[in-house]
């Protein structure tokens, strides 16, 4: 990934970033702050080894002092030393628990021996130190004095004895906390790119191109719905962002063909529920609005949806005129409310959808109505579930992608756009839906309101707008 992936990774997981290592951090503190405080005592103590040291092993060197210091330590803490310590003192420990408090260390290029004791009570911790090194040393002569054969003892001399401690060792709450601040930061970072590599859906305009070399031509914001009949025509509130979203669509689609004729324009989506319905009857909204003579044509045959978001029934429609049992008078319907737009439902749904898509009679109804619009927008399925999609773009001067930022993944958009290619279809590009659009954005400094319930949009300053009655059938002159 380049710096730039790795920027907008960081930006969309900016949450975790922060949250991990600040959780991590108060719980270390918190942990920190509950815990004992431990105090540490220790005792230097010298040990001048007798000179020469004779080996048991004729054939071996001599015993050096560093081999003596570290026979040393290890003996201090061996099972007899303790039990003493333990019994002095009255400790009432078991021998692996005074061990575990114990830590006696030769100290590099020196004669000395250096004992540490941790406690939580510092008296004891200075008490256990000091017994030990004196139990040890009346241990040492007592086994020199045993010896049958006279040679030179050691000297063991304590330079240090243990004083009370008076600041805890541990824990230590400021590295503590640094070090779980630093493994949390480090934590989220590692999840983040994980997440990232796992989660195949599509997030911006940028991947489109990168990865899959399509172009986006227009970017739609999230917009709920309203609840009135024609709640998905947003494009309807001339004042609204989403409005302005969908006639920059228009723009940049026209500017896409300018070196060939756009008559026709399918629009699909790789897989179900990324607003490719709601995208074609927009468009075909703001291309009304600009003066073009425009037919949107329902011919999901499967999961028709424009006659519900323009109040209409589909008792006749596409099928119908396809199979020459309704005439383009009694299935092409003129839309109130916005001139120049006509809409032509689905029509009850046939037993052979992609065969009749993909008939000669569908392909000569094309061509004629082609004579009558400036604009066909034709609503299909998804190109992933079934094959009517590509069978329309390829006879199709131009075919839109919708993809939903956050929920289309790259696999399903790949595998619709080679679906397209095969078939020959013209891709202009793609269409980024559901962009969510934070507080304080464009969105929002410019006033847009979803509809109310009644129907009406509330405009920059809370004025309403009424919208225009849906079912009403047109007295407009049908396309000659």
């Amino acid at each position: 990934m380049e710096l730039s992936r790795y920027l907008r990774v960081l930006r969309r997981r900016l949450w975790m970033v922060v949250l991990c290592p600040v959780v991590a951090a108060l719980t270390a503190g918190i942990v920190s702050f509950l815990l004992p405080p431990v105090y540490e005592a220790h005792v230097s103590l010298y040990v001048r080894p007798a000179q020469p040291i004779a080996s048991t092993d004729p054939n071996g060197a001599a015993v050096t002092s560093d081999t003596v210091l570290r026979t040393y330590a290890s003996w201090m803490t061996l099972r007899p030393i303790l039990d003493s310590v333990d019994s002095q003192l009255g400790l009432g420990l078991r021998y692996e628990d005074l061990a575990k408090k114990i830590v006696v260390t030769p100290q590099t290029n020196t004669l000395l021996l250096d004992v540490a004791v941790r406690d939580t009570n510092p008296a004891a911790a200075r008490d256990i130190a000091n017994q030990l090194v004196a139990d040890f040393i009346d241990a040492v002569k007592k086994t020199q004095a045993q010896q049958t054969q006279v040679s030179p003892t050691d000297n063991l001399v304590i330079t240090a004895p243990a004083v009370l401690p008076d600041k805890p060792v541990s824990p230590n709450k400021a590295l503590n906390v640094a070090i779980a601040l630093a493994a949390g930061l480090v934590l989220a970072l590692g999840l983040a790119f994980l997440l990232e590599y796992l989660d195949q859906s599509i997030k911006s305009e940028e991947e489109l191109t990168a990865r899959l070399g399509i172009l986006p031509i227009g970017q739609l914001s999230f917009v709920p719905s309203g609840k009135g009949k024609r709640g998905e025509l947003v494009a309807l509130d001339s004042q609204s962002v989403a409005s302005e979203a969908f006639r920059a669509l228009r723009t940049s689609l026209l500017f896409s063909t300018v070196d060939h004729e756009l008559k026709e324009v399918v629009v699909t989506s790789a897989q179900l529920g990324e607003g490719k319905s709601r995208t074609a009857a927009n468009l075909a909204i703001v291309l009304a609005e600009a003066g073009h003579k425009t037919l949107l044509i329902d011919a999901d045959f499967r999961r028709p949806s424009q006659h519900i978001a323009f109040g209409r029934v589909r008792n006749v429609g596409l099928s119908n005129l396809i199979v020459q049992d309704a005439t383009e008078n009694e299935t092409i319907l003129a839309v109130d409310g916005v001139p120049n737009l006509w809409l032509l439902t689905s029509g009850p749904t046939p037993p052979n959808p992609s065969e009749l898509l993909g008939s000669g009679r569908m392909r000569e109804l094309i061509a004629k109505l082609r004579n009558y619009f400036t604009y066909l927008v034709i609503d299909t399925p998804p190109v992933n579930a079934v094959t009517d999609a590509s069978i329309l773009a390829a006879a199709a001067s131009g075919t839109l992608l919708v993809v939903e930022q956050g929920r289309t993944t790259f696999p399903a958009l790949k595998h619709a756009k080679e679906m397209l290619d095969r078939v020959g279809a013209r891709t202009l590009g793609a269409v980024m839906n559901k962009v969510h659009a934070s507080a304080g954005s464009y969105a929002y400094a410019y006033g847009y309101h979803p509809a109310s319930a009644n129907g009406q949009h509330a405009g920059p300053n809370g004025a309403k707008v009424a919208e225009s009655p849906a079912t009403s059938q047109s007295t407009k002159d049908k396309p000659s």
